[in-house]
């Protein structure tokens, strides 16, 4: 456990490098990402942003929640039909990531929370953070939201724009409420 009282830094160069990831991996898999493969890298990186501003003053490793946040989506660029990926898309998040993740010179620590973060496999404060970043970013970025939207309606699945708004009820900082 980091000490409570030390703020800790942020590793950019560890960061960059999955940045850079994610954007390799959105214009090498498209598929799902609505008009054009920088829809979901820009999301990607819309969810990273709002998720450090978030976590500023909290005991959270920024570096986790930077990572964990480029990677929430990352199962996107998986192969698979649009049904598969719009369900279980997080399954995929960390078979996606296992190259890279070897590769950011991070603490064994860093990497296990990286994996359970970008898994879902707690409700660490980490990923309770991504979430909230995850359902500001929806609605701060304009284009995809109408793209959202127009998928949704002609896909006839109303019940996820319901889905979608019950999200905001669910914010679980002061910090992600005053956004």
């Amino acid at each position: 456990m980091e000490d409570q009282g030390k703020k800790l830094e942020i590793n950019e160069v560890a960061v960059a490098k999955v940045a850079d990831f994610v954007t390799e991996e959105f214009e090498k898999h498209p598929h799902y990402s609505f008009d054009h493969w920088t829809v979901m890298r820009d999301h990607s990186f819309m969810v990273r942003d709002l998720a450090l501003e978030i976590c500023k003053d909290m005991p959270v490793d920024p570096t986790v929640v930077a990572i964990g946040a480029l990677l929430h989506d990352i199962g996107k660029t998986h192969e698979a039909d649009p049904e598969t990926l719009h369900k279980h898309h997080e399954d995929f998040n960390l078979p996606v990531s296992e190259k890279i993740l070897e590769k950011l010179g991070l603490s064994d620590e860093q990497v296990r929370k990286i994996r359970d973060t970008i898994s879902y496999k707690d409700d660490s404060i980490e990923i309770q953070i991504i979430k909230d970043a995850d359902a500001l970013a929806m609605y701060k970025d304009e284009r995809l939201h109408n793209l959202w939207i127009n998928w949704v309606r002609e896909n006839k699945l109303d019940s996820e724009i319901e889905r979608k708004l019950s999200k905001f009820n669910k914010l679980r900082f002061e910090q992600s409420k005053e956004m």
